[in-house]
């Protein structure tokens, strides 16, 4: 809690420094670049000339002290290109370059959207169009040039893709209108696959509906599918549809294959389990309900079923960020609202004291703010509508231990991974939003802390690199669009260490900590875990601290651990070892800040070593708390896992308000005297809190408990995690 006032202590200070700054100059919708700036009544019209007047400033005298303010006054400010800042943009340490709403109540708006009236459409005329239109949407569905509009578009989606395809976005009234698609609601599955193919043959497979029969006269069909595995769903296009033997080939084919990863004929292929979820995307033939619409790409037609009492769309443009930050420092932006855009929000790459206060980035099919660099703050922000992401963040040196200093704190992410569901989370720490090691980035010494994520396909918190405190956060409904998922999620790497996570709230969600496949170095301190579907799991990583966690469920597991990293060979993995062996673990500064670690991973790292599950509160009314999956051989390790002071009981053992999910702790509560040692757990801290930049908050959703929502995914063993 200290980080945090510390946090909002400097956050004070630069926003006292804002309000005294020594020169302001104004943009508006309706100014004039010929003007000067200097009052509302003679503001520029754009953002670059104001950041021209700042060079010229700069090139001829010293920056004013307290430094210069760019006001935003109220209104649109349509961006067809993104407004750059490069390092001779930057402030000083005393004299910051803020760019900010001129109101609070009333926050200016970059936009990367046109807004198209209806009257530029027209009733689709073509028999062959009408022909392919549901009998129901004819009367109702209204056409566009998008050339003849001056929009621009792809041409096509790419033959395999996991996000939007490049394919802007239409919005009404602030609400993102659906693709078309099929099945309206849910998914339909594969009967079963003929082909498994690989990422050179195209899969085949037979289909359960005869829906597909609708589409053959249709050359641009897309199906959008989790083909393999639960933390996959690719867009793969259709090369033929054949409605005799029921079969659909793809025209492109996707690494591992199609059909479900653990069910394998004697040859290798799979044949699947007939419940691979997939939709049919972008299709005319599926424009069934108001809202709906689609692209034709052979025409470049937009076709839409408008919404009631609807009488203009937003349509997304620019593809590249609305604001583009490299190598700046001393940058304030503050209270801007970002929005219906292609591309990201806000992209910042290698800053120092770049700070991002107290704006919203919402409706854009990219992730709200990208930032790397160092001594660097995303604060009191609100994003939402997401096709992505919400932060994804990166900066210090992992070889070197060198801090980033970044902190990621009192933000409201909630509703993202619209267009992209896996791997796209809430905050990214380094991973790098990828299944892969790709986009993997160092990041070192983040405080991510008083943040509130809900309502996303899959994780809230991923993980990587070193040194991180993550605290204060509340996490729900989160992870019911994958599978192998958590609240916190990492993989696959030994070099993961110094992550603390505590005093957060993980509840009503997907997976509770999960550090999969050999991912290393959790401390997991004084958190509270509550639903069906939550819990701890230690996928054969070693090095993981479980202890003064309370656990609230309906029936265990509540912590398990497994060894799969004997059966798959990670004591011999390539990438595994390169990463211990790139950070010099035997030398300083490693060695001073992990002593004894290059020892430790030389012998047996493949297994969940050290694993430690002390002092927990387990309030679960049936079934056992640990769930052991380790191989027979490894069982009776003693260096594998241990358990001490852990208390298990089925009642109440004396929260304030279990029912409406206030599991502070009574003073007198019984957990005190059965737990040696047990610390009372902040509770009444966690989550969002007013300050400078955020006016109010709103209560935290309801508790459901037992209620949660199923998942598409299986849940015969209370899926926490992998």
């Amino acid at each position: 809690m200290r980080l945090f006032f510390f946090a909002c202590l400097v956050g004070f200070v630069h926003f006292a420094l804002a309000a005294e700054l020594g020169l302001r100059l104004h943009v508006a919708p309706s100014g004039s670049d010929a003007s000067n700036g200097r009052t509302p009544a003679t503001a520029f019209a754009t953002l670059e000339r104001a950041r021209d007047e700042i060079r010229r400033l700069k090139a001829s005298a010293l920056l004013p002290s307290g430094g210069i303010s760019v006001e935003l006054l109220p209104g649109a400010h349509f961006r067809n290109t993104p407004f750059v800042l490069t390092a001779e943009d930057s402030g000083t340490a005393v004299s910051h370059i803020v760019y900010r709403s001129a109101s609070r109540d009333n926050p200016a708006r970059l936009l990367g959207g046109r807004t198209v009236a209806f009257a530029e459409f027209r009733r689709p005329t073509n028999p062959a169009v009408l022909a392919r239109l549901d009998s129901g949407a004819r009367p109702h569905v209204i056409a566009l040039s998008l050339a003849s509009a001056g929009l621009t578009s792809v041409p096509a989606f790419p033959p395999v893709f996991d996000d939007h395809g490049g394919l802007f976005e239409v919005f009404a009234v602030g609400e993102r209108l659906p693709l078309s698609h099929w099945p309206n609601e849910g998914f339909a599955v594969m009967k079963r696959v003929l082909v498994t193919g690989n990422n050179k043959t195209p899969g085949v497979f037979e289909y359960a509906d005869d829906r597909p029969a609708r589409w053959i006269n249709n050359p641009y069909v897309w199906l959008k599918g989790q083909w393999r595995v639960g933390w996959e769903d690719p867009a793969i296009r259709i090369d033929k549809i054949d409605p005799v033997a029921r079969t659909i080939a793809f025209a492109a084919g996707i690494q591992n294959g199609i059909g479900y990863k653990y069910i394998t004929n004697p040859d290798g292929s799979r044949p699947g389990n007939g419940k691979e979820p997939w939709q049919a995307i972008n299709l005319l033939e599926e424009i069934d309900r108001p809202g709906e619409w689609s692209v034709d790409f052979a025409t470049g037609t937009l076709f839409v079923w408008p919404p009631d009492e609807v009488r203009e769309l937003t349509i997304t443009q620019l593809a590249d960020p609305l604001i583009a930050a490299t190598g700046v420092s001393y940058v304030d932006l503050v209270g801007l609202d970002l929005g219906y855009s292609l591309g990201h929000g806000v992209v910042a790459e290698n800053v120092f004291a770049l700070r991002v206060l107290g704006c919203y980035v919402h409706h854009i099919a990219g992730t709200a703010v990208v930032l790397n660099g160092r001594s660097s703050v995303v604060r009191s922000c609100d994003l939402y509508d997401l096709g992505g992401g919400g932060v994804l963040v990166s900066g210090g040196d992992s070889r070197l231990l060198e801090s980033s200093e970044i902190q990621i704190v009192n933000n409201h992410i909630h509703h993202y991974g619209v267009r992209r569901a896996q791997y796209s989370a809430g905050v990214d720490v380094g991973f790098g939003g990828a299944s892969n090691h790709r986009g993997r980035r160092d990041a070192v010494g983040m405080l991510v802390a008083h943040n509130r994520i809900h309502d996303a396909p899959r994780d809230a918190i991923l993980v990587n690199g070193q040194n991180h405190v993550f605290e204060f956060n509340e996490i729900t409904a989160c992870g019911f669009g994958s599978a192998d998922t958590g609240s916190f999620y990492s993989w696959l790497d030994w070099t993961i260490r110094g992550v603390v996570i505590r005093y957060n709230f993980l509840y009503d969600t997907v997976g509770g900590v999960n550090p999969d496949d050999g991912a290393s170095g959790f401390h997991v301190y004084g958190n509270v875990i509550a639903g069906p579907r939550t819990g701890v799991w230690i996928a054969s990583g070693p090095d993981h601290i479980i202890e003064n966690n309370i656990f609230v469920k309906d029936e265990g597991p509540v912590f398990g651990l497994d060894d799969r990293g004997d059966s798959r060979g990670y004591a011999t993995n390539k990438y595994l070892h390169k990463r211990v062996a790139d950070m010099a673990m035997d030398s300083p500064p490693w060695s001073a800040r992990f002593p004894g670690l290059a020892a430790r991973l030389a012998e047996n790292p493949e297994l969940p070593r050290g694993t430690r599950f002390e002092r927990n509160l387990i309030v679960i009314p049936k079934g056992n708390a640990i769930k052991i999956g380790l191989s027979k051989k490894n069982r009776t390790n003693p260096e594998l896992l241990h358990t001490a002071d852990n208390w298990t009981t089925p009642n109440d053992p004396g929260f304030v308000n279990a029912a409406t999910g206030d599991f502070a702790l009574k003073p007198d509560a019984e957990a005190f005297r059965k737990i040696p040692g047990f610390r009372t757990i902040p509770f009444g801290e966690i989550g969002l809190q007013i300050d400078q930049y955020r006016h109010s908050v709103t209560p935290r959703p309801t508790f459901k408990g037992n209620q949660t929502p199923k998942s598409d995914q299986p849940s015969d063993e209370r899926n926490f995690g992998t």
